[in-house]
């Protein structure tokens, strides 16, 4: 029987008895604790339904949920924004960032650190910079016993806080599995998950939906730079080599665009303005997708 089950029976078992103030009636007592009690149980189980909905939480921030009731949902948009970072510097989303937008090749890094945030398996309260340099150190095959010998020209290794990083702008990370170089397919098998690649569009759509999220890579050019409003980095021309992190939109056919060149944060978009990042620099006509994410998203840490 719950308490307020006890509260009501209590009352109705209590017989009236005349008193000119609520100090002369000895049963005010008896019903003012059942009422705390009520409270208190009351009390303690919105807490722990609280306390359960937070711990579920990934580490990105709650998930939308449209089955919840008297939540504020967030859109797939504000959901992925809640830890999307940029490669190069910008106030809000890498305040400790690249100043030189095209000497920047942390697109990878970037892309790996926002997958690996969205399922809770990547520090939160660190700078976006620290972040990235955390996602390119565990793409050393030998991490994280990794030699500073290893390291090419100008990168650096350090531990902060327990983390190993490796700052290196200067050079981009490989698509796919290295002896000795780092790579995402590298790094997304440190998280404790197989990686799976995908080559069509039929496979990114099963890939994104099962794995949550997929890296991607093709190239920036003025096609795609024209899908974002927000100010986008400088590129050299041409068709630059690139990396964006992609999730599932709430609608088929959509993508959640987190694209770490973009200093407007995540975008919404339908397939056919995807496949402008996809198509080939040597013929527009031809569409090369190349994708990678892991098997089964990883437990959060």
């Amino acid at each position: 029987m719950n308490p307020t089950s006890l509260l009501l029976i209590a009352t109705l078992a209590i017989p009236s008895i005349a008193a000119e103030g609520e100090d002369c009636d000895p049963n005010a007592e008896v019903v003012a604790d059942l009422r705390t009690a009520v409270d208190s149980n009351e009390s303690s189980e919105a807490l722990g339904a609280d306390s359960l909905e937070n711990s579920l939480s990934p580490a990105g921030g709650p998930i939308p949920d449209e089955s919840q009731d008297n939540v504020v949902e967030l859109s797939r948009v504000d959901w992925a924004n809640q830890f999307f970072i940029t490669q190069i510097y910008d106030p809000q989303w890498n305040a400790s960032g690249n100043i030189s937008d095209t000497t920047s090749n942390n697109c990878g890094p970037a892309s790996l650190s926002m997958l690996m945030t969205s399922v809770g398996i990547s520090p939160t309260d660190v700078e976006a910079e620290t972040a990235i340099n955390y996602a390119r150190a565990s793409m050393y095959p030998s991490y994280p016993a990794i030699d500073a010998s290893e390291l090419p020209e100008g990168a650096s290794l350090s531990v902060s806080m327990g983390l190993i990083l490796v700052d290196d702008d200067a050079h981009s990370v490989y698509f796919d599995l290295m002896e000795t170089d780092p790579s995402l397919a590298q790094g997304i098998s440190q998280t404790g998950a197989a990686p799976v690649f995908g080559y069509s569009w039929s496979e990114l759509n099963t890939l994104v939906q099962s794995s949550g999220a997929v890296i991607a890579h093709g190239h920036i050019t003025e096609a795609w730079i024209r899908h974002f409003s927000g100010e986008y980095g400088t590129v050299e021309s041409g068709a630059v080599p690139h990396f964006i992190a992609l999730f599932p939109g709430s609608n088929e056919g959509e993508y959640v665009v987190s694209d770490p060149m973009h200093k407007g944060g995540a975008v919404l978009m339908s397939q056919q303005e995807l496949q402008s990042f996809f198509q080939s620099p040597a013929n527009p006509y031809e569409t090369a997708i190349r994708v990678v994410t892991w098997e089964s998203p990883p437990s959060p840490i």
